[in-house]
């Protein structure tokens, strides 16, 4: 019968309580209820005030509440100053209270009184333990088990004491004899997992936890534990699970809560990964952890600043925290914060002088900052500490690439692969120096060997497409189906959550254009867009809105910000963030003026954030993305019907596909320096990467041709180009000497050597279309051969459409013939040469009036069609009115 369920015990006129008395306050202990253990004791001490026992049993009913029963214990032990167990009650109190060093007179003194007291020397191990006293505190233990072998406690407290001394063999022992003589005891397994761990046993180690979960379902430490384990065994939705039922008990703490909000973390669950972490700083903003890691998450998702005044934060509790200053270098790297990063990597230098991470970290900033000797130095000392770490590789590789020494640069890039081949920058940049060698297929293999490796990189698949336009060795409905299946992979999965655009579909409104380009700068893609921005910007039809994907301060970039509405840096943007804010912006028609090329947004357009989306200028082929709904293109480059089979977009036909700006400062045109040399020299400005054996062997087929004849080439790489090349012509029997090769130079430069050319010989199967404009300008004609692929449509187009057809080719006999025919003709060539510059001028590239009347009629159909809720369709954008056209089949 509960103790409940009997009166009260008569009250007592004695100082001592009675054995009823006593009785009945067992029984409410026994039976749970220390709440009315609490009143009967507090009832007793009202009779016996003076009585030792009933203040031990008032602060036993306090203690099991969670109450502080340390006053009760105190006058326990001063009415009862001889009981051992009094003293070692209220050190058990101190302890509890986190005050090992009150806890230890209480001990001490228990064992005066009773030295044989086992219990009270093991206490004394703890209390000296938490005090730093291992050696003192293993004597305690060894002592009470020589007294009583089977006391757990003391077990418990030698393993203890091995671990921390990282004795894990040792405390397995004492734990597991510990289990022996209480099987039942939840924590002994939860410290014997703990031990599993240290000794590297995962899965004995979730054994251990789980079992001790099975016999205390609220342990905590247990939970978190088998998170922890299953976290480093990457089984982040289990090891979630198990945190999650750390942090819904009372005992947990800031360290569940931060596991908790790794794992989220790794399972892409961001925000709750944030609240997990907040949750972690409220519960000790003492521990540096739960920062760090948050500051992590909001440098992940873009949130520099708030990430940079974390980091900070964590400096301030930890100013030495490596870790901390080096996330921070990184945040402010992402920011733009060069100096401010390089500043943080230095400190991070001091503290750790031989880390070679700091090293690279600090090669790739002096890099950005274009202090490329101070990061070659660097660079190399990464290595030297660590050979093998592939980071620092990278970081040679790129800086060897900017310094034009290209085939150091392949050697370090491929060495990086070597050591990390999942390392997606190290591919990149392999590629893209390799093709400034020339190498365009081993470009190839290596883009396509990283992307077996990884398929969602997306930059790497971009860059693959753009080399296969360069190659001898795919035909167009090949590379067509490359171009699919970049979609299949990048678009397919989004086009079910496409937005239903909100635009009103008034289709004589005024629009929002958006224009997305990383060029809009002194690039080659500004030369061709800028003067139709300068019309269509005093357009009432429209407002211009830019999306600049990098950013540069230039005279052409603050030229072209005056001719927008908004101007937007989006380069830090994640494509999704792209994507939104375009939506948000409300653009009605979306121009994309990169294609495949470098530092492509393709990924955003892929989820469909306008209504209407175009491709124009800056990639000579289709996207192959099923959200890009057009293609401006002319007919010269596209006739209609000949290549629309090999474009997703409908092909819109402008007068032109874009005008071209001359250089401002450009010499005048000189005189044909075949009269005065008495032999004709060709020439080529084109990029290394559009240069390969065949283009090679056809130009040495004119040279043979034309055995007095010499080769200018220009715009060459600073380090393994000349060799390659000279070897290529060597192997075709062409003698050195007949070769004048030119490193890249400033635009002065460029345009003067165009003095020393009569005709330039054109790339292929990716023919020149700014060089060849240039040289145009220049009064210099360039040969370029009609191919079966849209790359190598653009530079006959725009020949034919300033009247110089005679320098189109049908096919490598016909352009040899061309060649030789010229060279035989040199007074017509110099006539030809004189009257360029004009001749330019009339044409349809000088007159962007005439293509920005083409594009705005174009964009109005568009808007138009899509008003009407019509599928896109191919037109002519040719004339002055606006009827819809027919639909082409």
């Amino acid at each position: 019968m509960h103790a409940t369920n009997s009166a009260a015990p008569p009250p007592s006129n004695g100082q001592q309580p009675t054995q009823q008395e006593i009785d009945h306050i067992v029984g409410l202990y026994e039976s749970g209820e220390h709440e009315q253990m609490e009143h009967a004791s507090r009832a007793l001490l009202e009779r016996h005030p003076d009585a030792a026992l009933a203040w031990s049993v008032l602060a036993m009913a306090l203690q099991l509440q969670g109450k502080d029963g340390l006053p009760a214990l105190q006058k326990t032990v001063e009415l009862a100053p001889g009981d051992a167990e009094a003293h070692l009650h209220l050190g058990n109190a101190h302890m509890d209270g986190g005050h090992p060093e009150l806890a230890m007179p209480c001990f001490m003194r228990a064992l005066e009184l009773a030295p044989g007291f086992a219990e009270a020397l093991s206490r004394l191990g703890d209390a000296l333990q938490a005090q730093g006293h291992l050696k003192e505190a293993a004597e305690c233990y060894r002592g009470a088990l020589d007294i009583d072998p089977a006391l757990v406690m003391a077990q418990v407290g030698k393993g203890d004491i091995q671990v921390a001394q990282q004795q894990f063999q040792p405390a397995l022992t004492s734990y597991r004899q510990a289990l022996a003589l209480q099987p039942g005891g939840a924590d002994i397994h939860r410290k014997l997992g703990d031990v599993h761990v240290a000794l590297n046993r995962p899965e004995a180690a979730l054994k251990s936890y789980a079992a001790a979960i099975e016999l205390d379902a609220g342990n905590a430490m247990a939970h978190g534990g088998m998170g922890n384990v299953l976290f480093r065994l990457d089984r982040n939705a289990q090891a979630a699970a198990s945190y999650r039922s750390a942090t819904a008990l009372p005992a947990a703490t800031a360290a569940h809560y931060l596991g908790l909000g790794r794992c989220l973390h790794a399972l892409g669950e961001t925000a709750d990964a944030e609240s997990a972490y907040r949750q972690a700083i409220a519960l000790d903003a003492s521990v540096a952890a739960p920062m760090l890691h948050y500051a992590d998450l909001l440098r992940e998702t873009r949130r520099k600043e708030q990430a940079i005044a974390i980091y900070q934060a964590v400096l301030l509790l930890e100013p030495d925290n490596i870790d901390a200053l080096n996330n921070l270098g990184m945040a402010q790297q992402d920011d733009g914060q060069l100096e401010a990063a390089l500043a943080s990597f230095r400190r991070v230098e001091l503290l750790a002088p031989n880390n070679p991470v700091t090293h690279s970290n600090i090669a790739a900033i002096l890099n950005s900052m274009g202090r490329r000797d101070e990061a070659l130095e660097s660079c190399r000392r990464a290595v030297r500490l660590d050979p093998k770490f592939a980071p620092a590789h990278v970081n040679l590789g790129t800086c060897l690439m900017e310094m034009g020494r290209l085939t150091e640069a392949v050697n370090s890039l491929e060495t990086a692969v070597k050591f990390d081949p999942h390392h997606r920058r190290a591919y990149v940049n392999l590629s893209a120096t390799l093709t400034r060698l020339g190498r365009v297929d081993q470009a190839i293999a290596h883009s396509r060997k990283a992307l077996k490796l990884n398929p969602d990189w997306d930059e790497l698949h971009s860059n693959l497409l753009f080399y296969l336009t360069h190659s001898q060795d795919i035909n167009a409905a090949s590379l067509f189906a490359e171009h699919l299946k970049y979609a299949d992979h990048f678009e397919a999965p989004l086009r079910a959550s496409w937005p239903k655009h909100a635009n009103t579909r008034d289709p004589e409104r005024r629009l929002r254009i958006g224009f997305v380009s990383a060029d809009l700068y002194n690039h080659a893609v500004a030369s061709f867009i800028t003067p139709i921005l300068e019309h269509l910007s005093k357009s009432p039809q429209f407002e211009l809105i830019a999306y600049a994907n990098s950013y540069h301060d230039d005279n052409i970039s603050r030229h072209l910000h005056g001719l927008f509405v908004v101007w937007r840096q989006v380069e830090k943007l994640t494509h999704a963030e792209l994507a939104h804010l375009i939506t948000r912006d409300a653009i009605d028609i979306l121009i994309d003026l990169s294609g495949h090329s470098g530092f492509n947004r393709l990924p955003a357009f892929a989820r469909k954030p306008a209504p209407v989306q175009v491709s124009w200028i800056g990639y000579p082929g289709t996207t192959g993305l099923q959200a890009m709904d057009y293609f401006f293109s002319d007919n010269k480059i596209l006739p209609a019907g000949e290549f629309d089979h090999l474009f997703l977009e409908k092909i819109v036909r402008l007068p032109i596909s874009a005008p071209f700006i001359p250089y401002r400062a450009a010499p005048e045109v000189g005189p044909l320096p075949a009269l005065r040399n008495g032999h004709l020299t060709f020439g080529s400005f084109n990029r290394a990467n559009k240069l390969n054996r065949k283009v090679i062997a056809l130009w040495s087929q004119v040279l043979r041709a034309i055995p007095d004849a010499s080769i200018l080439l220009a715009g060459q790489e600073s380090d393994g180009q000349d060799h390659y090349l000279r070897e290529w012509f060597a192997k075709e029997g062409i003698n050195g000497n007949r070769l004048h090769l030119h490193r890249r130079s400033d635009m002065a430069e460029y345009l003067q050597l165009h003095q020393q050319v009569d005709i330039c010989l054109n790339t292929f199967p990716y023919t020149g279309t700014t060089t060849m404009c240039h040289a145009l300008w220049m009064g210099v004609p360039t040969l370029s051969a009609k191919g079966k692929t849209i790359p190598s449509r653009a530079s006959p187009a725009y020949l034919a459409h300033m009247g110089l057809e005679a320098f189109v080719a049908d096919n490598d006999a016909d352009f040899v013939g061309k060649a030789v025919f010229w060279s035989n003709d040199i007074a017509a060539l110099a006539t030809l040469r004189a009257g360029m510059r004009e001749q330019f001028i009339r044409s349809p590239i000088a007159q962007p009036e005439l293509i920005s009347a083409g594009a705005e009629r174009a964009l109005r159909i568009m808007w138009r069609q899509w008003c009407q809720q019509l599928h896109p369709i191919s037109f002519d954008a040719m004339h002055h009115d606006y009827p819809l056209p027919t639909p082409r089949d």
